[in-house]
């Protein structure tokens, strides 16, 4: 089998496991942040939102195991020119216990089976979230071993390299991640009374722009030192690349998305606190304004897959 199909095995698998993870980490991530009482005693305050964030998760955790098998199986595949010895007990031995990608694949699919059993097995719904949460962070991280991010060597400078990749999948999950329950959310909310609605969508889009903030600071600090390991320092490589073009698309992208969040935050946000008959044209706006802002952030993963399987300009 040539190259070329391994590519797409390679892209789908990532662009869909990426989002996967992106899900339980930044999903789980969100009740977090949404305050005591929002999400104390079994998320009163929001039962539909936290039950379908809970269904999300349920799709989420097989979804992640499967893309993620895949994904180590295109890896495999990549190593041995071909699918045909893949499933060869020979072939799995040497990747697994002779090769620097064994141990992380290892660690990574028992992750994966945590997650299975947390959303399998009965516990409360903190308990659950905050696991799913955990598992996730640690997938997210285990990832940098897979990637460019495992080049630096044993050094400092590997660790480095792990920890700026592991910073920008964190902040970026928490980002993108948590869209789907802010959505949900102010779904449930425009159910209120009118005047408890704009409240409820306020405090909740503050919260989460709060973070979102915090987010997106760390997206740039660590993207821009992902970008110059990747050229060992000169930037001056990423222009008439490959690599340099997917990269540059997925900072057009992301900038999109920057944008939008701009809006919201300093233009519909305030539009909505100042706004007479309960403001729900500008609630409206702002949930429609999230969505689009979920849709460019599955955009970028697809974009951020390409960038992963694509070789650095160094």
């Amino acid at each position: 089998m040539d190259a070329i199909p391994i590519i797409y095995v390679l892209f789908i698998a990532r662009w869909i496991h990426f989002a996967a993870l992106f899900v339980l980490f930044g999903s789980s991530f969100f009740w977090f942040y949404m305050g005591r009482e929002q999400s104390s005693a079994g998320y009163g305050g929001l039962p539909r939102t936290r039950r379908a964030t809970i269904i999300l998760m349920r799709v989420a955790a097989p979804i992640a195991a499967i893309s993620g098998i895949l994904w180590l199986a295109g890896i495999l595949a990549n190593m041995t020119g071909g699918f045909d010895n893949v499933a060869d007990p020979a072939t799995l031995r040497l990747f697994f216990f002779q090769t620097a990608f064994g141990p992380v694949a290892i660690s990574r699919l028992a992750l994966l089976a945590t997650a299975i059993a947390v959303i399998l097995l009965p516990m409360k719904d903190r308990t659950r979230l905050s696991t799913l949460a955990a598992v996730g962070a640690l997938l997210l991280i285990n990832q940098a071993w897979l990637g460019h991010a495992a080049e630096g060597g044993a050094g400092l400078y590997g660790a480095l390299m792990i920890a700026a990749y592991g910073v920008h999948l964190l902040a970026a999950g928490a980002w993108v991640g948590g869209l789907p329950p802010l959505l949900f959310a102010l779904v449930e909310e425009r159910n209120f009374n009118p005047n408890e609605a704009r409240l409820w969508t306020l405090d909740t889009l503050s919260r989460y722009s709060v973070m979102g903030m915090v987010a997106v600071t760390l997206i740039i600090i660590s993207g821009i030192a992902n970008a110059g390991f990747r050229v060992a320092g000169s930037f001056g490589r990423l222009f008439d690349t490959f690599y340099g073009e997917v990269l540059f698309a997925k900072i057009g992208v992301v900038m999109a998305m920057l944008a939008l969040a701009y809006v919201n935050r300093f233009v519909l946000m305030p539009e909505l606190r100042t706004a007479s008959f309960n403001g729900l044209t500008q609630a409206r706006t702002l949930r429609r304004s999230a969505t689009f802002e979920l849709v460019l952030g599955i955009l970028v993963l697809a974009v951020a897959a390409v960038l992963g399987i694509a070789p650095p300009p160094q």
